[in-house]
């Protein structure tokens, strides 16, 4: 095992979280965790972690404190509850968010965080869990360049690319445009295929071609292969996250007066197919909800059962 660096806790250990608190702990560092999910604590426990009894307890035995949650509302009330990281961080610590969430809460805990003399950033990320297990997260920064660099070595070590978008609330900023332009493709790839199979299309050939021409992008290359076809929807990114971070990025959009048509209407497209019970699978099976609004199809071009929700 590598040399054992400096204490960290780690608050929220679903797929993602739990990947990156394991990958910390592989790495050397001392990694105290907490999750309300006592399942997913014994988890990382199996690779040293320790266990804390709460965010304060986590934020008390840690020089730097990460979160991965699911939502703003459990942002603030993990950072400043009643047994929040706030009530155990000692001046000096660093809180990194790794959320996707809006940016006036992260700017919002950052401030109440500030006054008690603790640092804040807010680091979302890209690619999915088996990326997290390995250390290459793509990292969006936001936050005081100076803090960015005291905390250095953890962020590479979760992340094999970082940019620096700018001060607090730049990188969920950021990360929420991100997330509007690939779950609205996402979308638009499933109602592209969801048409070819009405027309009985061979679909493997139609997601050959566009990937061959302008239409190509990375859903078409990955997802479509490997979960629509297959009929297997086991969850890298699960459609009710994309369908949260397009209700926030359109949300955004609002606030800033900017136009997000095409969004609002991913985010309707991602709402009917949680409506349908598709939440829990990966993000892919738009193209299900697509079909079932399609009607009978012709002969061919089937998009598979949707098996394995995950």
């Amino acid at each position: 095992m590598a040399q054992v660096k400096r204490p960290l806790g780690y608050i929220g250990l679903g797929m993602m979280g739990g990947s990156m608190a394991t990958h910390l702990l592989k790495s050397g560092y001392q990694v105290t965790v907490y999750d309300p999910n006592p399942a997913a604590v014994d988890a990382v426990l199996e690779f040293g972690g320790e266990r804390g009894t709460s965010p304060a307890d986590v934020a008390s035995r840690a020089e730097i404190v990460i979160t991965s949650l699911p939502n703003p509302g459990i942002v603030d009330a993990v950072a400043l509850g009643a047994d929040g990281i706030i009530h155990g961080a000692k001046a000096g610590t660093v809180y990194i968010d790794m959320s996707s969430i809006e940016p006036n809460t992260t700017r919002r805990v950052g401030e109440a965080l500030a006054a008690r003399g603790v640092d804040m950033l807010d680091v979302p990320v890209g690619k999915g869990p088996p990326a997290a297990a390995k250390g290459d997260l793509t990292l969006m920064v936001g936050g005081d360049p100076s803090v960015v660099e005291r905390v250095a070595d953890v962020l590479d070590t979760l992340g094999s690319k970082r940019f620096y978008c700018g001060p607090l609330g730049a990188g969920v900023t950021t990360k929420l445009v991100n997330n509007l332009v690939s779950t609205a493709i996402c979308a638009l790839d499933g109602e592209a295929l969801a048409i070819g199979a009405k027309a009985g299309l061979n679909l493997e050939t139609l997601v050959a071609v566009m990937s061959n021409t302008a239409a190509d992008n990375a859903h078409l290359r990955n997802g479509f292969p490997n979960r629509v076809f297959p009929g297997s929807f086991v969850p890298n990114f699960k459609l009710s996250r994309a369908h949260k971070d397009l209700g926030l990025a359109v949300s955004a959009a609002k606030g800033l007066q900017a136009p997000s048509m095409l969004a609002a209407v991913a985010h309707e497209l991602f709402g009917v197919a949680s409506n349908l019970g598709l939440g829990r699978r990966d993000q892919s099976a738009i193209v299900k909800a697509v079909e079932a609004m399609s009607g009978p199809r012709e002969q061919g071009g089937s998009l598979g059962p949707g098996r394995g929700e995950g």
